[in-house]
């Protein structure tokens, strides 16, 4: 089955990374399907927007005839939801996945242990701690747009399953998190954001059977939350926004469970979190996309990562490790890039250049 993933990216309008993709493939009756995973920044919702009218879309249609038949909301960030709030006013857009927290405020409840916290005052103050998803479903509702929970298991169009967050672990994020506001938030997730918005100096030194990439990191709850997507076509692939280690561990996990295991059929995916070290870890790698190759081997594996110019990330810390076991990346770098699988060239389009394995790579913090 024909299909392509395109991951957009802004020049100069924005210096911050974020996610903004756009997938499409062909059905058994050779018709195009058409879904949006997260959409960026502002600027990145309007690139988006110029994008799907110049490659996907007439641009002289209306919007009845541009259908979008499904936008997928990986997680609350700001740089992974604000873009979509352009797609669901200029599109047809025909579902929104994602998931609400004020909506599960009674699978909670038995954590709040502040009298003065009511079910309404809770659901209030969510949706002001998770304002960006608030406003996506204000504007869904008013565009009667339907909005669909988007946990373990989910199906979406046919070809996309759900890997995490279970909805169990959603619910335990959602009491980690320090969003929320209640007296047992977890505290051990704000450090790792902290240190992954620091300028990073390559000092340290890798080869390639020694790796710098460390067992004990960890992310955002917030991250952790990300919805993991396995696409069955062809070559499959995955995307997994901002997931951190918990969350790709339960999305290999379940692969398995489902006979879908992603080291042995996943030929395209997502690098986590625009190539931060605290997603991923050198278990975790061996056990998404296999172990430690022949040095300079190639196992026709491909991982996209979403940068802004300029940016520091994808780390190169990061980038060695996928490259150790035989897969190639490729950045945006404030372009837009794409992968595809038996669909047309575009005109004007040229080849990219992977990211090559250095030994230099960035101290650690600590």
């Amino acid at each position: 089955m024909a299909y392509e993933i395109d991951f957009i990216s802004v020049d100069n309008e924005s210096k911050k990374d974020a996610d903004a993709i756009a997938l499409r493939w062909k059905d058994v009756f050779g018709k195009y399907k058409i879904a949006i995973y997260d959409g960026g920044l502002q600027a990145h919702g309007e690139k988006l927007e110029w994008f799907l009218n110049e490659y996907y879309f007439n641009d002289k249609s209306d919007i009845c005839s541009k259908v979008i038949d499904c936008v997928i909301c990986s997680h609350s960030d700001l740089d992974h939801v604000s873009g979509l709030k352009n797609i669901l006013e200029k599109f047809n857009v025909k579902a929104l996945y994602m998931n609400r927290p004020w909506l599960y405020i009674d699978d909670i409840w038995d954590n709040v242990n502040d009298g003065r916290i009511t079910k309404e005052s809770l659901i209030r103050r969510l949706k002001e701690q998770y304002k960006y998803i608030s406003e996506l479903e204000e504007i869904a509702q008013n565009k009667k747009i339907p909005i669909y929970e988007v946990f373990q298991g989910t199906v979406i169009e046919d070809i996309l399953t759900v890997l995490s967050p279970s909805k169990d672990f959603y619910l335990n994020l959602l009491v980690e998190s320090r969003k929320t506001p209640l007296d047992n938030n977890c505290e051990g997730t704000f450090f790792s954001k902290i240190i992954e918005a620091v300028k990073h100096v390559k000092n340290l030194f890798e080869t390639w059977h020694r790796e710098e990439l460390r067992e004990d990191v960890s992310t955002t709850a917030e991250n952790e939350m990300s919805v993991v997507i396995y696409g069955k076509i062809d070559d499959n692939f995955l995307l997994t926004g901002d997931a951190g280690i918990r969350a790709l561990d339960e999305s290999i996990i379940y692969s398995q469970d489902i006979g879908m295991e992603i080291k042995d059929t996943v030929k395209f995916i997502q690098m986590p979190h625009h190539g931060g070290r605290h997603n991923v870890s050198p278990s975790i790698l061996n056990r998404l996309i296999g172990n430690i190759v022949r040095e300079g081997m190639d196992i026709g594996k491909t991982a996209f990562v979403s940068v802004a110019k300029d940016s520091d990330h994808p780390l190169q810390m990061v980038v060695n490790a996928f490259r150790r076991r035989g897969v190639s990346v490729y950045k945006t770098e404030g372009n837009i890039i794409n992968h595809s699988v038996h669909m047309p060239s575009r005109v004007g389009w040229s080849s990219l250049k992977s990211l090559d394995f250095e030994e230099r790579v960035e101290a650690w913090d600590d």
